[in-house]
């Protein structure tokens, strides 16, 4: 009973899409997106310069200004094993169009990150910043 139950975890095991390296199972799948990588992806320099850049290339609506509208808006996006982004979304928005469209555009806006990594070799990295409007 125990080698018949061992076998079937073996099949299993084997169907899965993991490869053994380094003593380690790792997915064979390269379009895997990680959540927490050993290494995590960053912007440039640290999180001083990531904000300078975003209050360098942000566009406040005037008409929202005027209008005293304020929000927060968290974006999404991927950060490519070429540090460039992609799938770029709002994850929770402001509750206006205008300001999430423009925390869109800024992100867009973006020098490529640089690339996280596991075990040495650069991975996608899903990503969320947030992007204040305030007067």
């Amino acid at each position: 009973m125990k080698k018949i139950i061992i076998l079937l975890l073996l099949i299993v095991a084997a169907n899965t899409g993991f490869t053994k390296g380094n003593g380690i199972n790792m997915p064979q799948d390269s379009s895997m997106v990680y959540d927490f990588p050993e290494q995590m992806a960053h912007f440039p320099g640290d999180a001083d310069a990531m904000d300078l850049f975003i209050r360098k290339n942000l566009h406040y609506p005037e008409k929202l200004k005027a209008a005293g509208i304020q929000g927060k808006v968290y974006i999404q996006f991927i950060v490519e094993k070429d540090g460039s982004l992609s799938n770029i979304s709002v994850r929770r928005g402001s509750k206006n169009a205008d300001l999430d469209q423009e925390a869109v555009n800024v992100i867009k806006k973006m020098p490529n990150w640089i690339p996280g990594s596991m075990r040495g070799k650069k991975v996608r990295v899903k990503q969320t910043v947030p992007v204040t409007f305030s007067l």
